[in-house]
């Protein structure tokens, strides 16, 4: 857990890593915004690798990347949700 602490450190060394209690996941926090320090809540139960890289993938540098990826992972959703629709249609009327 320690080494996954001090490799975000290396990332940002305003960075954090807090256990809620509540929800019993880990967030990532940056002591250097104010008010509201968390960055993100990670989906694993452990902090290992996985931690580092989600924190890398995350970082607000890569807004603008991320945003992007969203956007085209939303059109081929809309595109698929389209074409079971036209499926449902075009079967029930064929019959």
């Amino acid at each position: 857990m320690f080494g996954v602490c001090r490799r975000l450190k290396t990332i940002d060394d305003g960075y954090f890593v807090f256990l809620n209690y509540k929800s019993g996941k880990f967030e990532v926090h940056d002591r250097r915004a104010h008010p509201n320090t968390l960055c993100l809540v990670l989906p694993f139960e452990t902090l290992d690798e996985r931690t580092v890289n989600r924190v890398l993938y995350t970082r607000a540098e890569r807004a603008s990347e991320l945003i992007e990826e969203l956007e085209r992972e939303n059109a081929a959703l809309e595109r698929e949700r389209k074409d079971r629709a036209m499926k449902r249609i075009l079967s029930s009327v064929c019959i």
